[in-house]
This record gives C-alpha cells, structure tokens and sequence, in this order.
C-alpha cells in the first residue's frame, strides 16, 4: 500500500515539471477505508509527509494538522464509483488547460501512446470549483476512462496507484502539447479509421460515438 511518502513525492514531481503552480492541484490515495490527500492551502512543491490529511471516505477529517483539499469531493465521489482506482491527480499542465479553456477534447486516434494509455479524453461542461456538483459529473465522467479535462478549470487523473496516474498525467500533456503544435503546423491527420481496429483487437480500446 502506497503511504504519504509517495504522495509527497509525486506532489512535488507535479510542480518540478510545471504541471501544478502555486496553491493548484491536489493528489490523493486510498488506505483501505481512509483516504490520503493533499491539504487546502499550500504549494504542492513544499509540502512534506506533516501536511498531509487523512479523511475518511465521506471526507471527514480523521487526521493531519490543515485542512483536505477544497477539491476533495471529487476524490471522494471518485472512489465511490471506481474500486479499481487507488489513486487520483487532478493537476493545471499548461497545454491540457489550454485545451480546457477551449473546451476542446483529445480524441482517442492521433497518437498510439496515448490511444493505449488515455483513449479518448474529454472536455466536460463547467461547473462551479469545489461543489459536489461538479465531483459528480468528474466522476460520472471517469465512470468509463482513467481521464478528463475539466472546462476552465484543468485536468484530471486516475489509477490503479500513484505511478500509473501520474503516467497519464504526464502522457496527457506531453499529447496537448503535440496536437497544439500540430494545429501550428497545418492540422492534426488521425490514424485511419480501419487502423484504429488494432488498438480495439489488441489492446481492449472501447471507442465512444
């Protein structure tokens, strides 16, 4: 089981490589029955094992000397319709939001890394930061994929632990970054239609639409 230790680190991997600023961003993992998380308040890239809070799944404050994350519900409704997932990162990387502000989603066939990994990740509609309105459409959104773009607000992330959300964290903005240059360029050209059946055959990608 992955401790506080490990939150921390991947906490500060998200702010060394620009994906979180300032007071952004929150991680989480699932202990069982508890749930740690980053607290309210306080760059992610300083924070060490002290400032970590533990609540419990209805977000009530078991231990830890600040407060969960403003954002906590939407861990905690996550985890509530997703058993597999042990672990959450919703981070602001500055391509993935630029995609968010244009509401704009990452179609699951214009990379193979990211056809496998992340599939198709969408934009979902706004809604107001920090309500349990918008955890339930987080999570009604993540009810099938293991990533969402937040309209206006940023993106977010989960896994099986805390390496594997990372991973799509990083893949995600590594695969806006590339279809931002793309559009630069000229335009994005998709895999073909007939070529996207190996990823189905091969590697269990369930298209939407």
């Amino acid at each position: 089981m992955e401790t506080a230790t490990k939150l921390v680190e991947i906490a500060k991997r998200l702010y060394d490589r620009n994906m979180n600023a300032a007071l952004g961003g929150n991680v989480s993992i699932r202990l069982g029955d508890e749930i740690a998380i980053t607290p309210a308040g306080i760059n992610k890239g300083f924070m060490t094992e002290d400032d970590v809070v533990v609540v419990d799944m209805e977000g009530n404050k078991l231990r830890g000397n600040g407060s969960p994350s403003s954002e906590g519900k939407m861990h905690y409704e996550i985890y509530k319709a997703r058993p597999d997932v042990n672990a959450i990162i919703h981070a602001h990387p500055p391509f993935a939001v630029g995609f968010a502000l244009a509401h704009r989603e990452i179609p699951d066939d214009v990379l193979p890394e990211a056809t496998i990994v992340l599939g198709n990740v969408p934009c979902l509609p706004y809604m107001t930061p920090s309500t349990i309105e918008l955890a339930c459409e987080v999570a009604e959104g993540l009810a099938q994929r293991n990533a969402v773009l937040m309209a206006n607000h940023g993106a977010i992330v989960v896994g099986r632990g805390l390496e594997e959300a990372y991973n799509r964290m990083e893949l995600l903005e590594q695969t806006c970054m590339s279809v931002a240059y793309a559009l630069v360029l000229g335009g994005v050209h998709h895999i073909p239609p007939a070529e996207m059946e190996f990823f189905v055959d091969n590697f269990g990608l369930k298209r939407e639409g």
